[in-house]
């Protein structure tokens, strides 16, 4: 008999789930605005509803998998630290949580080592064994991938790259630190860097009128000076890791044919090492398969 899997992919500004099948194919999907307004009380009632949606029907599933924002200790399923995109989530006994409810093996792992998993299983890393993944959300978050499997540190720590420092003494973080690099990167930042270039224009607007050449100077500098940041992200990463490949996913790279070319010929001036950069292939889906991946694996299957 053909099994299923639900894979689910939390973030601090939606949450989706997908029943996934043993190819990755997604069959059936739900999802809906993270609704952090009701702390993690309602994040995890949301996440409960859209499981639950997705159970009943032909299809039998055999576990959930689930990436998180945050660092997570995976043998646990605990989330030990989050930020304030996920207001009380620290703490969050999610597997617990989530096992109680629908009574499957459950596996919880950092959302950015599901989209990374899903990546290296059919999207911009596959074939590769040794990579790292930084995604551009509403945050920035990352994955160092080492012989296929996530490396989660032991603090479930490994891979937070958006707390990495990138300017010290600069934007002061929720996490207590300054100049964290998602405070540079992430698609909040691009927006941020738009808004104050042109009036009323978000980021989405920013990369469009990039890369039709009609931005204003001010517009084109905000996004020289994001290229150069997210290539300083990149050197430290090729820097520390000198992986196969560095993997750019999330929602800014979602939109990378607006402005990828743009970057890669800015890329060599900032970094002098050789480095292979890949656009992620499976957009928004990559965490939702990335995370039935996840259960599939401790599985066995």
């Amino acid at each position: 008999m053909k099994r299923y899997y639900i894979g689910a992919d939390i973030g601090g500004t939606g949450m989706k789930a997908a029943v996934v099948g043993g190819q990755g194919e997604i069959v059936a999907r739900r999802g809906i605005a993270t609704p952090v307004h009701e702390g993690a009380a309602g994040i995890l009632a949301g996440l409960k509803k859209i499981i639950a949606e997705l159970m009943p029907g032909r299809y039998e599933i055999s576990g959930i998998g689930i990436g998180t924002a945050g660092r997570v200790d995976p043998a646990q399923g605990t989330v030990l630290y989050a930020t304030e995109n996920l207001p009380g989530w620290t703490g969050m006994r999610l597997a617990e949580a989530i096992g109680s409810e629908f009574p499957l093996p459950v596996a919880v792992g950092n959302d950015a080592n599901a989209a990374a998993l899903g990546e290296g299983w059919l999207g911009a890393a596959s074939g590769l064994k040794d990579y790292v993944m930084l995604t551009l959300g509403t945050g920035v978050g990352g994955a160092i991938i080492h012989q296929g499997e996530p490396v989660p540190g032991t603090q479930g720590g490994a891979g937070e790259l958006g707390h990495t420092v990138l300017y010290p003494g600069g934007i002061a973080c929720s996490c207590g630190q300054q100049g964290c690099t998602e405070h540079y990167v992430s698609g909040k930042a691009l927006s941020r860097l738009a808004g104050e270039a042109a009036a009323g224009w978000d980021g989405r607007r920013l990369l469009a009128e990039f890369a039709a050449g009609s931005a204003p100077a001010a517009a084109v500098a905000a996004m020289e000076r994001y290229m150069y940041d997210l290539s300083l992200a990149v050197h430290n990463i090729q820097s520390i890791m000198d992986p196969e490949a560095i993997i750019i996913g999330g929602g800014v790279a979602d939109s990378h044919a607006l402005w990828w070319e743009a970057w890669m010929s800015r890329l060599p001036a900032v970094s002098p090492l050789p480095v292979k950069v890949l656009p992620a292939r499976l957009g928004n889906e990559a965490g939702m398969i990335g995370a039935a991946r996840m259960i599939m694996n401790r599985e066995g299957k």
